[in-house]
């Protein structure tokens, strides 16, 4: 199984919205998901994708489907939202998934760093800007670090 955490995109500034559940993404952030998304699906295709029910990552993840032409549905999974769920239960999801499946994980900084530190086994993550996703395979019980893909400007990196 491979997993992309993923730090939705850029959202406005939290004094424009009238609390921070509801922030959404500007017009440079849906352009920064959409290359974001082509970018990923020239190395895997989300074959799952579960996000925090807070607006600017449920839009991340719409952005996400719409530019890979998923049809599946995008699940909400209240534990990758900021202030609520632990680790495990944010993680809880990947405990159904089929070994083949490419699952794709929409949440937030701090959370984003937390959640990819536990499936490589890192303890210091660097910090995901918006729009930033980290690639993981699990294979059995081995956790691999695969790549991860920064959004300004546009690259991956396959070391940490």
């Amino acid at each position: 199984m491979k997993v992309l955490v993923i730090r939705h995109s850029i959202a406005v500034d939290p004094y424009a919205a009238p609390s921070d559940e509801l922030r959404w993404l500007t017009g440079e952030g849906r352009v920064r998901m959409r290359e974001v998304a082509k970018a990923i699906q020239t190395r895997v295709t989300p074959t799952v994708i579960y996000t925090s029910p807070l607006t600017r990552a449920v839009q991340t993840a719409e952005i996400l489907a719409s530019e890979i032409q998923f049809t599946g549905a995008v699940e909400v999974h209240p534990p990758l939202s900021v202030d609520y769920g632990t680790t495990a239960q944010a993680l809880s999801v990947l405990e159904a998934q089929d070994p083949d499946a490419v699952v794709a994980l929409v949440s937030h900084e701090p959370k984003v760093r937390v959640l990819a530190g536990h499936l490589t086994g890192h303890d210091r993550m660097p910090s995901f800007r918006t729009g930033t996703c980290c690639c993981v395979e699990i294979d059995g019980g081995a956790h691999r670090f695969r790549w991860i893909l920064h959004p300004d400007p546009l690259r991956f990196v396959t070391t940490l």
